[in-house]
């Protein structure tokens, strides 16, 4: 009975500091939160992006205000982008409208200029005038997608510090490497390419289109077709590659972590008296917290990236919109010079929104693979 009673007297001291040193996980994801620099992030962010995130109720990557997050306030996001975006499109979609329509009014009166009629002359005024309504608008398109491209790469840039410390944090240091690497080669390279390399070949695919439209001596339109046809066959080889890349480099270092992971607890289960079991559990309490925490991280990144490319799709989008309608409007009125010219500037909006699209496509899945590294580890 004394030997009883001793032994279970040595185990409630061995137990008492382990109740004292308790992990609260609530405590411990407040310090991590304030630790790793999350709160910071939105400084990063433009500001329209951090204007829509608030009227989002996601002013910060709490996961508490994520889960806030619900359709309906998504959508009247959207909306409301779509309505700022649309003034531009609107204000040049009835200035070509009101052109299109005098030039067919003129041509129905068969005018004519000596011996000639005027229908030739009548085209190319028109044309011009569509120039002066339509190529100023879409080149500053193309300058804002540039710097919103740039501002996104810029975001990435500044979460990768904290996404990486989250990550070693939680107990993925192979995993953390590789992302590391590969995204900041990603956001130096969409840098560049928004700023030496979209505005100066899309302003000079937009200024061959114009010489092709108003000028048919010169045909253009087949330089035009492959130059878009390149571009679009580089995007997605580009982004094939990138995705390939990524999704190897990330099962190689989540199998890596995962087994470092479980060989520490294993030990520590193993080879540490008496609360060998406690320490284990309690390690797999802080790293769930690490994973709360990264996926908090996560979720605002993808939503932010999105915030940062919605106004620039819409606005691909409306523009999209609003040239199919003028060119099929032409088309009624048989109107080649001035449906050939709002096409070719439709092949340039597309042109950029593939590339829009190929940069929030990588973000998006580089965060997502992000994510899910180290699903099952813990």
């Amino acid at each position: 009975m004394k030997k009883l009673i001793c032994i279970l007297f040595f185990i409630m001291a061995f137990m008492v500091p382990v109740h004292a040193q308790s992990i609260v996980p609530e405590d411990y994801y407040q310090q991590q939160y304030d630790d790793s620099g999350a709160a910071q992030l939105p400084e990063e962010l433009p500001e329209e992006t951090r204007e829509m995130l608030d009227g989002m109720g996601v002013p910060s990557p709490d996961w508490q205000s994520i889960l806030n997050l619900t359709p309906e306030i998504i959508l009247s996001q959207i909306s409301d982008a779509a309505m700022n975006q649309s003034a531009a499109p609107l204000r040049a979609l009835m200035s070509v409208l009101a052109v299109i329509l005098l030039c067919a009014l003129m041509n129905g009166m068969k005018l004519t200029f000596g011996d000639r009629p005027l229908g030739g002359v009548i085209g190319m005024v028109g044309t011009l005038c569509i120039c002066t309504v339509v190529i100023q608008p879409i080149v500053t398109c193309i300058e804002n997608v540039a710097f919103v491209i740039k501002g996104a790469a810029g975001f990435l840039l500044a979460s990768l510090p904290v996404l990486t410390g989250i990550m070693i944090a939680g107990g993925q240091p192979v995993s953390a490497g590789s992302y590391n690497l590969l995204m900041v080669g990603a956001g130096n390279v969409i840098t560049v390419i928004a700023s030496t390399v979209l505005v100066p070949l899309l302003n000079i695919f937009l200024a061959f289109s114009v010489v092709s439209a108003v000028s048919p001596a010169m045909n253009l339109n087949g330089l035009c077709d492959v130059f878009s046809k390149v571009v679009k066959w580089i995007l997605t080889f580009c982004m094939t590659l990138f995705s390939g890349l990524l999704t190897m480099q990330t099962v190689v270092s989540s199998a890596a972590d995962g087994a470092g992971a479980k060989t520490i607890r294993f030990v520590v289960s193993a080879f540490v008296p008496v609360v060998g079991g406690a320490l284990g559990d309690a390690i797999g309490s802080v790293q769930s917290c690490v994973k709360l925490l990264k996926s908090g991280v996560g979720a605002f990144g993808l939503l932010a990236t999105g915030a940062i490319f919605l106004p620039a799709i819409l606005e691909c989008l409306i523009w999209l919109f609003t040239l199919t309608i003028c060119s099929a409007v032409g088309d009624i009125f048989e109107l080649k010079e001035m449906s050939s010219l709002l096409r070719s500037a439709m092949k340039v909006i597309q042109i950029l929104l593939s590339i829009i699209l190929c940069c929030l496509v990588i973000l998006m899945i580089s965060t997502v693979l992000m994510m899910a590294i180290g699903g099952g580890t813990v």
